[in-house]
């Protein structure tokens, strides 16, 4: 009995980790896009997250799927997902992230 429970953290644990690794490359990109997105327009930032996602070996979220508001010179870039991941059978995780990063001047 230990050992099933054992073994099924186990398998949970190799299914969830992956999903949080892609995450933390998710926001980090989105933060360096925000960063440098002064003056670009949201299809040239998009096509940048499309870049930058295709060297970090991102597949859950692509440059369509961020919302990009700009207020005067502040830029905000959001990326809602959510993912699912099959264990056994019927049962399965569902995972809701949501991202959002600023850069840019103040909003007058």
């Amino acid at each position: 009995v230990v050992a099933m429970a054992v073994a099924m953290a186990l398998i949970v644990g190799f299914k969830v980790v992956p999903t949080y690794t892609q995450y933390f490359s998710i926001a980090n990109t989105v933060q360096k896009i925000a960063k440098n997105s002064t003056g670009l327009t949201t299809a040239e930032i998009q096509a940048n997250f499309d870049k930058e996602a295709t060297i970090g070996y991102i597949t859950d979220v692509s440059g369509k799927d961020l919302k990009v508001t700009q207020i005067g010179s502040k830029t905000t870039i959001t990326a809602d997902y959510e993912k699912v991941i099959p264990l056994a059978g019927q049962a399965s995780l569902l995972f809701s992230f949501q991202i959002e990063k600023s850069s840019g001047g103040s909003v007058d």
